[in-house]
């Protein structure tokens, strides 16, 4: 396993994200269940912020490791799983929108994690790319200059 610290890293991370965001977001969870546009609203922003997370940490993590997509769905589900222990083991009053929050959350992790995923692949690509355009001799400036000094 060549990444072994990185994904290491990557999935201790999506623990901590995981957790923190449950720290800082419980008590903006039982809006989730008040009627009307609220409710809508806060429950939007519960997934654009699961979706923006796993995004970016899938995107990043796939731009640097080759072929391990499985690592990007593992990160979704660590940071999704203290939310919903918490909805589950806590009364955070959701009622009957409790299913509706966690389905939200699960499904705004794992679409986060597929374009992240995608969008890390393409800009690989493109680095590659520019890497290959770009394979030109060093400047003279950056070249050893103690290669034309005399023996004297």
């Amino acid at each position: 396993m060549t990444n072994w610290q990185r994904i290491f890293a990557f999935v201790s991370g999506s623990i901590v994200f995981g957790l923190l965001l449950i720290l800082i977001s419980n008590s903006y969870i039982q809006y989730v269940a008040e009627p009307g546009s609220t409710g809508y609203l806060f429950l939007f922003g519960f997934g654009l912020i699961f979706l923006n997370l796993n995004f970016g940490t899938s995107r990043r993590f796939t731009i640097k490791a080759l072929d391990k997509d499985w690592v990007c769905y593992l990160m979704s589900t660590l940071t999704i799983t203290p939310t919903i222990f918490w909805v589950y083991t806590k009364d955070v009053g959701l009622g009957e929108a409790e299913l509706l929050f966690v389905l939200t959350v699960i499904f705004s992790a794992y679409l986060g994690s597929y374009f992240g995923i995608r969008r890390g692949i393409a800009k690989r690509q493109q680095y590659m790319q520019r890497l290959r355009e770009d394979d030109q001799e060093l400047p003279d400036s950056l070249k050893r200059p103690h290669d034309n000094l005399n023996q004297n």
